[in-house]
């Protein structure tokens, strides 16, 4: 569509998105009282699923509702389509119950016909169910008579590279209702015959996927599988009522390629023509038609969506009928309505918590200044102003306008435009009408909210301030009922007409305050619940600081052994505490939505918790009241800056300037850490000491360490995705190689590949040091294996980089023609293999060869030299052979180097499933685990004693390992954004949707530096650990248990953090940016927990090192 009269060169900046969908500016210039165009605006999260549910129930779902987008279930609350299909059961206010009635609103059989994104299904399973084995059956009598037909053609959705299958399943199956059936040409007369078989090929050529016609459904006469002995083709396209039609193909555009990419202009075109067709098919209908064409939400500069930025909530709204409807005289009152309106929230007390654009109904386009940017030589563009409504301005609008109810719990309001030239039967103007049913609805709904809900959370002042509006209003239409009846010819009084719009405007101020006062209110926070929910964070981060403190002098064996019974005695007593505690009048009476059920969970973990960090502190209480006397040393002021950094991690969340830069924060807080371990390297060079000369060699290594790691960090920082706040500012994404590329460049595919030499090349360098590099695990899938894994994946990201990066050619307005731009390549089949491959090859080679023989050992036979009192005693020839010895080779880092080579198993995985430039940040974040365990096996080298015991520095290195999972987390492409998750990875290696596999790919890319991180936590006791080091000698037991104290450690760390975000989440609950940066980061905050809860307890010490330890 033209945006302000600007052409495709405006300023050189026109973007392929612009000017392309020309039908839209034609029809408004030409037919205006036919159609409008408004900015559609999403409430967030702009998922798919939770914009349908908007658009369909008017209500506004929240943040914690975008967990469902993948799994959605059946909607329950009263919507427009369960309305539509059983008439009996719709709960909101009925059009008829104020009188007036028309052919179209006392239909009771309506006829529904659906294509295009399965999501509907799983939202509406029953109302969108079709009926075609029910009429073959004639089962659609009885208790059915009073619902008519259903046609469903639901298509898989959630492929985003897939960018035509929907969109052509719905193009192809459209001419079935739209125009006549190929059975009726016969009997047309020649000239109209020919035009619909014109209109029909038309059609067929806008499907890219010529197969898709082979469907049953295009069959002829009754073998079509649309058609049955009830419903033919004549049926299907004189009798449907409401035609759904959901296209996704310029939304996978997006995620695939960008909005910025030559692919998004060639699949505009086809939804050009397409509309194009749909009005004329419209045109020629001899029955009333509306049509709404709309996106359910926008899309950011990467393509993505699910956030709450401008471009992600702002999509366009285009109505258009084959009957005048906005006359100009309607439009000229209900632009006096609005206007009013605006008035009225001006001089109200609450309206001053409203925005301008909520309070006034329009809105500037400033996406149009943003994208043609001021240039030299060029005047700025002043944005264009546009009428703006919410999306869940809809439902009221569509429901009116077909005679159903409106939804019982609607925030909505109707769209002043369709009903201000409509006059019903009883003389009352339409808009009147509609505003007045659409507030007695939403007062209904309140009314009732309020009553049935303990904890609404709706202050006093709102509750009165709706309930003075609304009656206001009241007031108004009465007198305004009074005046019409003692002027009966008055109805054409000017008088009487600005009467009716200032009644209007009242009943529209009335519903636009509700909803903007709920736009800023509306989730419900249950103090019970939440403080509960805290309570037990706090008690697990102390368990598990007690569990690290126990397991550095007991067995796994004897701590079970010694809690297992009180804490089974405490959750149970809990649990009793905590029931009768809320069957109590006092606490029943309270406001808290707990049911029994919440209370019997959160005291049986309040109380196991309590009794375990009881427990444990008993025990642990008298060994360390020894630390209080204890002197300054190097390794108390390691441990102590490494408490001190996880504290002001979880900190960062005080404000919501902190949260945004995060990023920023962690590698402040990392870099901070190692360089505190280089100057304690650096002091040991002065130290004086029986092992100076080891210490000495010790420090030196810390040293070269820290440096290393300290440049791999900032090498981290190369990688960036930025948050909407960040932007503009000093953030410049490079993701993907440039600030404004939404895939990966070629060049950037081609630099992942050199990681294929480099990841096994430093491990083997560090195995060498033990000469584990010799052992046959190490030569075969360290130097070979984890070489093809890796080199198979980073071929795969340059095959995806050369085939989202292929130049398209001019697009021609008519898309009749297959376009070859968007076509798969001839690679899609190669990739598919490579993904798949290079996963087998390090799971069915790599870990099957591990769990054959995870040691890294080897044995080499040398000559002995013999060893005489003097060179004189030496004989001048051998007078028989050299004597020889076995020389085990890794034996002194035995299982520092077994249980590495476990990792880089995992390692190989989860580079697979990442983008090129997380392939490189990955890797570049194993590296520096490896050099972080070799910094602190150093570091405790250095800070040994006379007597060769070695200090705890645990806490400092679990807190190392746990930022550079976060530092790794931000290279890696993510944010704690539900924008920045990658979901086009969800199909690498896989050709279509699968739920459960999808989903555990994108969590492996998300939280793989979590997953690795984790995993690395046992280097911290198992490197350079030898076959003969006395603690794994004589109690393995006890050493497992100080791994899994480890473990522990950095699961509090993760928890730490947790449980920071959850505090000022709850803290800043009512803030306005609590949906926005506080909730989404809780949100992650959990996730991150507990896969780093799992993977280390689990799957790094339950079976990795309990492996090598038990070997």
């Amino acid at each position: 569509m033209e945006a302000n009269g600007t052409s495709d060169t405006a300023a050189g900046l026109a973007k392929p998105y612009h000017n392309r969908l020309p039908v839209i500016h034609s029809l408004n210039k030409r037919r205006p009282e036919q159609s409008m165009l408004y900015r559609f605006r999403a409430d967030p999260p702009t998922t798919t699923l939770q914009r349908l549910k908007g658009l369909t129930t008017g209500q506004l779902p929240t943040f914690i509702d975008a967990g469902s987008n993948f799994a959605g279930s059946a909607i329950e609350e009263d919507n427009w389509l369960q309305a539509l299909r059983w008439p009996s059961s719709a709960h909101g206010c009925n059009p008829s119950s104020a009188g007036g009635s028309s052919s179209s609103k006392s239909k009771s059989k309506r006829n529904l016909v659906f294509l295009g994104d399965d999501t509907w299904m799983s939202l509406f399973p029953d109302e969108l169910s079709d009926t075609r084995a029910a009429e073959a059956n004639d089962t659609l009598s009885g208790a059915h008579s009073n619902r008519g037909w259903t046609r469903s053609r639901p298509f898989p959705s959630l492929n985003v590279w897939d960018i035509d299958t929907v969109d052509d399943g719905v193009l192809s199956r459209l001419p079935l209702f739209l125009l006549p059936p190929e059975s009726e040409e016969h009997t047309m007369p020649g000239q109209k015959a020919t035009e619909v078989r014109g209109r029909r090929e038309d059609w067929r050529r806008l499907v890219r996927q010529k197969d898709m016609l082979q469907h049953p459904d295009f069959a002829a006469g009754s073998g079509s599988a649309m058609e049955s002995r009830r419903v033919g083709g004549s049926e299907l396209h004189r009798d449907w009522d409401v035609l759904i039609a959901h296209c996704l193909g310029v939304d996978h555009c997006g995620h695939r390629y960008g909005p910025d990419h030559p692919a998004i202009s060639s699949k505009l075109a086809q939804m050009n023509t397409a509309i194009e067709y749909i009005v004329d098919a419209i045109d020629q209908s001899d029955r009333s038609t509306a049509l709404f064409v709309f996106g359910d939400h926008g899309m950011d500069s990467k393509g993505d969506h699910g956030g709450d930025s401008p471009r992600e909530v702002d999509a366009a709204l285009w109505m258009y009928s084959n009957r005048k409807w906005n006359t100009k005289k309607g439009a000229e009152r209900s632009a006096r309505v609005l206007d009013q309106s605006a008035a009225v929230l001006e001089n109200c007390a609450s309206g001053s918590l409203l925005d301008q654009e909520t309070k006034s109904n329009w809105w500037l386009n400033t996406h149009l200044t943003d994208d043609y940017r001021q240039t030299p030589g060029h005047s700025p563009l002043e944005p264009p102003r546009m009428r703006s409504v919410p999306q869940i301005d809809l439902v009221a609008t569509v429901s009116l306008g077909l005679g159903l109810p409106i939804p019982f719990n609607n925030l909505g309001a109707v769209i002043p435009e369709m009903f201000a030239s409509d006059e019903d039967a009883h003389g009352d103007w339409g808009l009147l009408r509609a505003l007045r049913l659409n507030a007695a609805q939403t007062m209904r709904y309140l009314t009732t909210y309020i009553a049935n809900s303990r904890n609404h959370g709706f202050s006093d002042d709102a509750i009165r301030a709706w309930k003075d509006m609304y009656e206001r209003a009241e007031i108004s239409y009465r007198e305004l009922s009074d005046l019409a009846s003692q002027s009966p010819g008055a109805r054409r009084n000017s008088d009487i007409e600005a009467f009716e719009e200032k009644v209007a405007a009242e009943y529209h101020a009335f519903l636009r305050l509700v909803l903007g006062m709920l736009w800023q209110m509306w989730a419900q926070f249950d103090a019970a619940l939440i403080l509960s929910g805290l309570c037990v964070m706090v008690l697990v981060l102390t368990a598990l600081g007690l569990l690290y403190a126990r397991s550095r002098r007991s067995s796994l064996q004897d701590i079970l052994r010694n809690t297992w019974k009180g804490c089974a005695s405490g959750a149970l007593a809990s649990m009793v505490v905590f029931r009768a505690l809320f069957s109590t009048p006092l606490v029943s009476a309270a406001t808290t939505q707990m049911s029994m059920t919440d209370v019997s969970v959160a005291g049986l973990a309040a109380g196991l918790a309590l009794a375990f960090c009881v427990q444990l502190a008993c025990d642990v209480g008298n060994t360390q009241r020894s630390f209080v006397h204890l002197k300054p040393t190097a390794h108390s002021l390691l441990n102590g800056a490494a408490i001190t950094a996880a504290a002001m991690h979880s900190l960062a969340f005080t404000s919501n300037s902190f949260t945004f830069s995060e990023d920023s924060i962690v590698h402040y807080l990392l870099q901070s850490l190692l360089l505190i371990a280089a100057a304690v390297g650096a002091s040991v060079q002065i130290g004086t000491s029986p092992l100076r000369d080891r210490q000495r060699s010790a420090g030196k290594r810390v040293i070269v360490c820290a440096l290393v790691g300290m440049a791999l960090n900032r090498i981290s920082l190369y990688s960036t995705v930025c948050r909407e706040e960040q932007l503009p500012g000093g953030c410049i994404p490079t993701f993907y190689g440039a600030p404004s590329a939404s895939i990966s460049g070629v060049a950037l595919a081609v630099a992942n590949l050199s990681m294929v030499w480099l990841v096994p090349s430093v491990v083997l360098r560090f195995l060498r040091r033990s000469h584990s590099h010799r052992a046959l695990i190490a030569t075969l899938w360290i130097s070979i294996g984890m070489r093809i894994s890796m080199a198979m994946a980073a071929v795969y990201w340059i095959l995806d980089s050369v085939d989202g990066n292929r130049a398209s050619g001019s697009v021609p307005t008519q898309t009749s023609a297959a376009n070859d731009s968007d076509a798969p390549s001839d690679w899609s089949e190669l990739r598919i293999v490579l993904a798949r491959m290079a996963v087998g090859v390090a799971v069915g080679g790599g870990l099957a060869a591990w769990i054959a023989s995870p040691f890294c050992l080897d044995v080499a036979i040398s000559d002995v030299p013999e060893v005489s009192a003097s060179p004189k005693q030496r004989p001048a020839k051998p007078q028989h052979p050299p004597r020889q010895a076995a020389v085990i080779l890794g034996f002194g880092n035995a299982f520092g180097a077994a249980y590495l080579a476990f990792v880089t198993v995992v390692f190989c995985v989860l580079y697979t499933f990442q983008q090129p430039m997380g392939g490189i940040m990955l890797s570049v974040l194993f590296v520096a685990l490896v050099f972080n365990a070799e910094l602190f096996d150093a570091l405790r080298d250095a800070l040994a004693a006379d007597d060769g015991s070695a200090p705890s520095l645990v806490p400092a290195q679990v807190a190392a390992m746990a930022l550079l999972a976060y530092q790794g987390y931000f290279a890696t492409g993510h944010q704690f954004t539900l924008v920045s998750i990658q979901w086009s990875t969800a199909f690498v290696g896989v050709r279509e949707m699968q739920l459960l596999i999808c989903g555990a790919i994108v969590l492996l890319n998300t939280l793989g530096s979590f997953v690795l991180a984790a995993l690395c936590v046992p280097l911290a006791m198992l490197w350079n650990e030898s076959l003969g080091a006395q603690p794994l000698r004589l109690a393995p037991d006890a050493y497992l248990a100080r791994v899994t104290g480890a473990g522990a450690l950095y699961a509090a760390y993760n928890l730490l953090v947790a449980t920071g975000s959850a505090v000022f989440a709850a803290w800043f609950r009512r803030h306005l940016m609590v949906w926005k940066v506080f909730a989404p980061r809780f949100m992650f905050a959990v996730p991150v927990y507990i896969v780093n809860l799992v993977a280390v307890l689990c799957i790094a010490i339950g079976f990795a090192t309990a492996r090598v330890l038990g070997q």
